[in-house]
């Protein structure tokens, strides 16, 4: 995976996600970088991997489906609220 491919990627999700913190901004970048995106669907690309890294590092989704055996439908459930409130949140702009 080349480093301008990250690059890239990183400026696209700094422009639909100015809060987005560094750390996350690269995983992201980093993850996209490593796929193939069809021409056209970087934006849903973004948002669809910004969710799976809120979803899987900023909530409890994880121990819902190890420690509570729950299928990952119900496990999504319950933590939608919250990945949609820090979605909403590293849409905003810096203060």
């Amino acid at each position: 995976m080349a480093a301008g491919a990250r690059q890239v990627w990183a400026a696209q999700i700094r422009a639909r996600f100015p809060s987005c913190p560094g750390y996350y901004r690269d995983e992201i970048a980093e993850r996209l970088a490593a796929r193939t995106v069809p021409p056209g669907l970087e934006r849903q690309a973004i948002e669809e991997m910004a969710r799976s890294v809120i979803r899987h590092q900023l909530t409890d989704y994880d121990d819902l489906l190890s420690e509570h055996t729950l299928s990952r439908e119900e496990a999504r459930q319950i933590v939608e609220p919250e990945v949609e409130e820090w979605f909403a949140e590293w849409e905003s702009r810096p203060r």
